[in-house]
Parts: structure tokens; C-alpha cells; sequence
């Protein structure tokens, strides 16, 4: 279902631009046709009905109106889809000071829900799930350690090799900078070490399977479960070293994404005036 989904959302992005090579390259219409006016006009209604999600925690008549989760799911498309628009309508040109506030307001304020929507997905249980804890980390964690536990004692490197992974995921030595890198990093080296483990573990596997009496098959089959195991240790220690950081994140994030929309309503909103004055 997942690679579906991500099949779906790449076949719908190199729609988007297929399309946008064609209004840049041939500029079928302008900003002022009604096409163009179009399209700005769904664009902005869109991104004004953004403000409806926020409103919906504090105005009692809405919060009647269903649970959080369409709310949510309303505001995610529109955010998305409204900015689409609005930068079709301009065909990929700015031909003033206002539209140029304007776009950039709106850039800087879908760039940050793609942002709060990647730090949310990391501290709840799917996008629109209960927020998880640390501690539900850490006993996954532990969970696949136990997991791991025939694997490491016939592969002491392999041992040695998570060990220093997960030290180096909890340290919290270093400057900032320093702190920084490892945490951006730390998905890429635990690719790096899961690459070389499975190396490991499928010549571990073909040196002493046929001693065992597994054929080819099991042995394949073997060195996926152990790959697996690995993989699903690195994701929870991954995830209980950065659920703080993301907690941290996407707290600071909540807090200026509000008035960034609101400042993207007003400029939208100053740059129609502007339009349909001048």
C-alpha cells in the first residue's frame, strides 16, 4: 500500500512538472487572462481557507464540525495545492514588487508545513495518529536488541559495530555544529553500517549453511531475516536518539507557522487589492 502511494505521489509530481515546463517554456495564457485570474483566485480562496484549521481549536461552532483528523487532512491538500496554483497563475515570471512579496511569503510558508509535517510524522504513531513518547522508542529498541541477541553472539563485530552506532546516536558531545552534523547524518551512516552487516552476515550464513544443512533457499532466506533484524535496531535507536530533537523542532515550528499563514494571508490579500487597483 505504501509503494503505491509513493507511486501515486511521484506519477501526480511529474505531472505537476510536465506542467510546468509547458506554462514557463509556451506561456499559453497570462496572469491577467481569465484562466490566469482563475487560478489565482482558487489559489488564494484555498489558501485563505487554511485559516479555518486553526480556527477550528478555538471557535466552539467548528469544533462540532467532525474530528481533527479530516480538519487536518483539509488543510494538509490545501496547503499544498493552493500554492500550486497561485504559482501557475504567475506562469513562473514576477512583473512586480507586491507579487514578488507575495510569492515569497507563500514559499516560505508551504516550505514550512513540509517541514512541520516531517517533524510531526516523527514523533506520532503515522500522520494522523497519537503522539508517541521516548519511552515507547527505547522498548522497541530494546525489543530488537533481544531480537538481535542469536545474531550478535555469533557475529561479534556485528556486536561491536551497533554498539558504536548506538553510542554515537545517544552522544551529545561536540559543539553545535558537531551535534548538528551527527544528527543529520546519522540516517546515512545507519544505511552504511546495515550495507556492510548484511555483507557480513550472508558470508557468515554461506560459510557454515551448508554445514547445517540449509540450501540455497533457506540460506536466502536466512540473510533477509537477519538483514531485517538489523535494519529494525537501527530504526529504533534512530528514533529514540532524535525524539527529542524533533519534539524540540516541531514545538518551535508550531509556534511560527501560525503567523507565517496569517502574513501570507495578508500579502495575498495586499496583492489582489494592488491588481485590481492599478
Amino acid at each position: 500500500m505504501r509503494f503505491v502511494s509513493k507511486a501515486v505521489l511521484l506519477f501526480a509530481l511529474a505531472g505537476i512538472a510536465a506542467a510546468a515546463w509547458v506554462v514557463a517554456i509556451l506561456k499559453p495564457y497570462t496572469p491577467g487572462s481569465d484562466f490566469g485570474y482563475g487560478l489565482e483566485l482558487a489559489g488564494g480562496l484555498m489558501m485563505l481557507m487554511l485559516l479555518s484549521y486553526p480556527l477550528r481549536k478555538h471557535v466552539k461552532v467548528l469544533r462540532r464540525l467532525g474530528t481533527m483528523k479530516p480538519w487536518f487532512q483539509a488543510h494538509m491538500v490545501l496547503g499544498a495545492l493552493g500554492p500550486v496554483l497561485v504559482i501557475f497563475h504567475t506562469t513562473f515570471t514576477v512583473n512586480s514588487f507586491n507579487a514578488l512579496v507575495a510569492l515569497l511569503c507563500m514559499v516560505i510558508v508551504a516550505s514550512s508545513g513540509f517541514i512541520g509535517r516531517y517533524a510531526y510524522r516523527q514523533i506520532h504513531h503515522g500522520l494522523y495518529g497519537r503522539k508517541a513518547s521516548v519511552d515507547e522508542f527505547e522498548e522497541h529498541m530494546r525489543t530488537s536488541e533481544r531480537g538481535l541477541a542469536s545474531l550478535v553472539r555469533a557475529m561479534p563485530e556485528a556486536a561491536a559495530a551497533l554498539a558504536r552506532f548506538r553510542e554515537e546516536a545517544f552522544s551529545r558531545g561536540g559543539g553545535a555544529l558537531e551535534r548538528s552534523w551527527r544528527f543529520l547524518m546519522l540516517r546515512l551512516r545507519a544505511r552504511g553500517v546495515a550495507a556492510s552487516l548484511d555483507r557480513e552476515i550472508a558470508q557468515l550464513i554461506r560459510r557454515e549453511g551448508p554445514a547445517r544443512g540449509w540450501d540455497g533457499a533457506a540460506q536466502a532466506k536466512r540473510i533477509r531475516r537477519g538483514g531485517a533484524l538489523v535494519r529494525s535496531y537501527l530504526r529504533a535507536v534512530n528514533a529514540a536518539a532524535q525524539f527529542g530533537v524533533f519534539e524540540r523542532i516541531f514545538s518551535l515550528w508550531h509556534v511560527m507557522h501560525i503567523p507565517l499563514v496569517y502574513l501570507l494571508v495578508l500579502s495575498a490579500a495586499y496583492h489582489v487589492l494592488a491588481v485590481h487597483m492599478y
